[in-house]
């Protein structure tokens, strides 16, 4: 493959003044040059449409497409529809890139000629936390189908789509749903598609980390889409490995769990609860090792898989919480004075 290859880089763009420049920015200078930069204005009602708009004036290279509101994946979708490109990558809008992305990406495609390239992540915390490193594929330069559908399953390869880049024949017949979490069933339908991923090992990508995700507002029914695609990996993975199955598995309880979590915690859905309690007494099985972020969380799961009380201990779990991250901030705050 030619290393001037092209890459369609889709950017969906919806509500994003304070961070658009700095994205498009990044992308534009990247090292690799040969790119074709899509940006999808999603019936934005602020000045991102005219931001849009300046941009393509700038660089001959950017593609713009403005469209009704219809949501992240159909934006993605508007995108992939009118792209040329040997290669897709898509980049939101609120993030930004090292300039080096492209190119390390195309070095690894080029060394092992995988479907998916995969680069580690930074997640920039909005409120001035210190920086996460996300790092995959520690161990190898790539991973064959099967390892990477036992990595898939086994929560150890994040379905982004911002950080991969993609072969374009994997999407030929391939669209985002309308939904939440509507990059799962995509990474999904790749497990039956790939000859495997291959890895930069380098931080390329930021992944910025606001206060509106699931971890930090308030839950809704749609959220509740990540417990029935975690379902449906489960089922997906038993035709891969008894390894994958029993990883999925653990997942889906894991997922439950922090989902009914959330709805107690917030007094929030109560007919759901029961739902997602009847999911962790049916996949719980007695297991062990489940993949808990604490010693309390374990017990609350095992309480609720044997039918036990446990809505008081998520409660006072809940003060602890309070308790620990104002801790934490003092302690932040005072570290950065």
């Amino acid at each position: 493959m030619s290393q001037q290859a092209l890459i369609s880089v889709i950017i969906p763009v919806y509500k994003v003044e304070k961070y658009l420049d700095k994205c498009v920015g990044s992308v534009v200078a990247q090292t690799y040059k040969n790119l074709e930069i899509i940006l999808v204005d999603d019936g934005s009602p602020d000045k991102c449409p005219e931001m849009c708009d300046a941009w393509a004036k700038k660089d001959a290279r950017i593609k713009v497409v403005h469209k009704q509101n219809g949501g992240l994946g159909d934006a993605r979708n508007a995108g992939l529809n009118i792209a040329s490109g040997e290669f897709i990558g898509f980049v939101d809008s609120d993030d930004w890139c090292e300039l080096s992305m492209y190119e390390k990406m195309m070095e690894s495609y080029q060394k092992y000629c995988k479907s998916i390239v995969v680069c580690d992540v930074w997640i920039d915390w909005e409120n001035g936390w210190p920086s996460e490193k996300k790092c995959l594929g520690l161990k190898s330069p790539f991973w064959n189908s099967v390892e990477t559908a036992e990595a898939f399953y086994c929560g150890e390869l994040p379905s982004w789509m911002c950080n991969k880049l993609f072969v374009r024949s994997l999407w030929n017949g391939v669209r985002f749903n309308a939904q939440l979490y509507e990059d799962i069933p995509i990474m999904r339908a790749f497990m039956n598609t790939i000859n495997g991923i291959s890895f930069t090992h380098t931080l390329e990508y930021h992944y910025i980390q606001q206060q509106k995700s699931i971890v930090n507002s308030s839950i809704k029914e749609s959220h509740l889409t990540l417990l029935y695609e975690m379902m449906d990996n489960y089922e997906a993975a038993k035709s891969v490995s008894e390894k994958a199955a029993v990883s999925a598995r653990q997942e889906l309880v894991s997922v439950a769990y922090f989902l009914l979590y959330k709805l107690v915690e917030q007094d929030a859905l109560p007919e759901k609860q029961d739902e997602i309690i009847e999911v962790i007494r049916q996949n719980w099985n007695g297991q062990k090792n489940f993949k808990m972020s604490n010693v309390f969380e374990s017990f609350v799961l095992k309480k609720i898989a044997t039918g036990k009380r446990f809505r008081y201990l998520i409660r006072i779990h809940k003060l602890f919480k309070k308790l620990y991250f104002k801790l934490k901030i003092k302690e932040f705050i005072g570290a950065k004075r």
